[in-house]
């Protein structure tokens, strides 16, 4: 028998791969439907969970009120792992009882903290699930019914999602269809009997799941001898569906000093254009800019992870040029606030902005500058026009 642990971060799929592992006849072990049945029926844990965080988290007849408590733990890490010291010793006697009980050749284990405690032990192989923040953002609020606050809240109280993806022996790339997802488990499962069934690895060959690599890609792929493809980058008009992933990368990219409200960018999109960057589908820059009376201001440019400063964050800089000369602007403004990280200006620096005084720049461009330029913020230009106007 072998016993698989699957993890990975809320919102990244973990759910669709065990159903493909039952298809498979594996015994699957759900660590939080576990939780939820020891919340639900052991007395013990439940009068310990009312002593530890109140009597309001329980329900008259003693049972956990669920969101009550869910409340508390997610807002206050220190809260979190006092509530996991009560459960997790009765969660890991169940969870050895049903695997030393197991009569199935496979077994797969889901907890999102397989690798933080002793869960790791009972398995014998550990998968990872893995996605975008944006993506778990947009499954938790569509498919579980949260709303933003509590989704991204959820989201950004859990460990670094890389950490996993660095110690697991496949990772299962979720961002595509939920066929493609499937395709990648079922090489996974096939590889593993092969693996059950022959030990030794042939003549200049390795397994994936047998030997762990001591490097693992952030977003890897499960499939051999797959020819290197460059990543798909675009650049696109903000839509409304975006914005929960406008909201997560804003957060991100400031490391949590601005946390706009849907309303509120919403209301963005309507004043000004919002243009996203993309590398294989995932959202990591964000420009806000507009054009007005014969010239283009960009209010915001957010970019995380920093590194793709050099894919996304060019390309969304070249396609407002781009726009901004064929509607005839005369220059693009940009405006620095003092907290804006040097990559952001010398990235506008590498794409021919200056940081011109303003006494330099023609009458009209002072005035316009006089009319839109934040209070507090180092205005860039770039110079798309000769300077014809006086």
């Amino acid at each position: 028998m072998k016993v698989v642990g699957l993890t990975g971060n809320i919102g990244t799929g973990k759910s669709a791969i065990m159903k493909v592992a039952a298809k498979r006849g594996a015994l699957t072990i759900d660590a939080d439907k576990l939780v939820h049945g020891i919340q639900e029926n052991n007395k013990d844990v439940q009068a310990a969970i009312g002593k530890a965080f109140g009597a309001d988290v329980l329900l008259p007849n003693g049972k956990i009120n669920r969101p009550k408590l869910g409340s508390i733990v997610f807002a206050d890490p220190a809260k979190m792992k006092q509530l996991e010291g009560i459960i997790h010793p009765a969660v890991r006697e169940e969870m050895t009882t049903l695997v030393e009980n197991a009569t199935a050749p496979l077994v797969m284990i889901e907890a999102i903290k397989l690798l933080e405690g002793p869960t790791k032990d009972l398995c014998d192989i550990v998968w990872v699930a893995n996605c975008g923040k944006f993506l778990q953002l947009q499954r938790l609020i569509i498919s579980r019914g949260m709303d933003e606050d509590e989704a991204f809240k959820r989201i950004m109280g859990q460990n670094a999602q890389a950490d996993k993806v660095a110690k697991a022996d496949a990772v299962i790339d979720t961002t595509g269809t939920l066929a493609q997802t499937e395709s990648q488990v079922n090489q996974l499962l096939d590889e593993l009997l092969e693996v059950e069934d022959e030990p030794t690895a042939k003549s200049g060959q390795t397994s994936e799941l047998s030997e762990p690599q001591p490097e693992v890609d952030e977003n890897p792929t499960v499939t051999d001898a797959e020819p290197v493809q460059l990543p798909d980058i675009t650049v696109r008009r903000a839509r409304p569906s975006d914005i929960p992933s406008i909201m997560l990368l804003i957060h991100k990219a400031t490391d949590g000093k601005m946390q706009p409200k849907r309303a509120e960018i919403l209301q963005s999109l309507s004043d000004r254009g919002y243009l996203i960057g993309q590398i294989d589908g995932e959202i990591t820059a964000v420009a806000g800019w507009y054009t007005d009376k014969g010239f283009a201001a960009i209010e915001q440019l957010f970019i995380h992870p920093t590194e793709t400063a050099d894919t996304t964050g060019r390309a969304v800089i070249k396609e407002i040029h781009k726009t901004a000369n064929e509607l005839m602007a005369e220059a693009i403004f940009s405006f620095m606030a003092p907290d804006t990280p040097d990559f952001i200006r010398n990235l506008l620096l590498e794409h021919g902005f200056s940081a011109d005084e303003v006494e330099n720049f023609p009458r009209v461009w002072r005035e316009m500058l006089l009319d839109i330029q934040p209070i507090g913020t180092e205005a860039l230009v770039y110079k798309l026009r000769d300077m014809r106007i006086s």
